[in-house]
């Protein structure tokens, strides 16, 4: 996943500020959490996203 990518998936810009990114993910967590019937891969992804756009992402490491 992108940055751009998780931007678009929390509905904010890539720019977004610390404090944006974590309400954004918290309103959308509360309207669709698994506990609440909503969907676990859609919970995932968003997780995910969070953590791209606060710099937690993936990181890429090459064992050689």
């Amino acid at each position: 996943m992108t940055k751009r990518e998780a931007a678009l998936i929390l509905g904010l810009r890539e720019s977004a500020a610390i404090e944006k990114v974590k309400e954004a993910h918290r309103r959308i967590m509360i309207a669709n959490h698994p506990d609440s019937g909503g969907s676990s891969f859609l919970a995932t992804k968003v997780n995910e996203a969070k953590d791209m756009m606060l710099g937690k992402g993936k990181r890429r490491t090459n064992i050689f």
